[in-house]
């Protein structure tokens, strides 16, 4: 899908390098999210900031916490990438499901967090 025509490559998807290609190649109708042209306004707002961003993110989106994220975090991710894009989180990060159990479960009920030199161990 690299080679798709730009008329054929939503808005929000335009540049945004190595994970906009990915993102409009993944079959996001096997996830909860569903196919691209579903998409919510507010997911495609927030996936184009994202991409554009040279900070590491990282997007858990809806019940599921389906992973997306952007060009930055693949260097966070190494070896788990690009398998993480469209898992859930806590089956992409199992060494810390509790951890990202919890920021799903505040998250969801509409809470904030923060953490200070929080240490956690990921295999990446």
């Amino acid at each position: 899908m690299l080679d798709s025509p730009p008329a054929l490559i939503p808005d929000f998807l335009q540049g945004g390098g190595e994970m906009s290609a990915l993102i409009r190649s993944y079959e996001w109708s096997s996830t909860s999210i569903g196919p691209l042209s579903g998409w919510p306004q507010s997911l495609r707002t927030t996936v184009s900031i994202m991409l554009y961003s040279p900070v590491p993110m990282v997007l858990l989106w809806g019940a599921d916490g389906v992973m997306i994220y952007n060009d930055a975090y693949t260097v966070f991710a190494a070896g788990r990438h690009p398998r993480l894009l469209g898992s859930r989180v806590l089956e992409g990060w199992p060494e810390v499901a509790d951890f990202n159990a919890n920021v799903m479960r505040v998250g969801l009920a509409g809470g904030t967090l923060s953490y200070r030199d929080q240490k956690l161990t990921l295999f990446r």
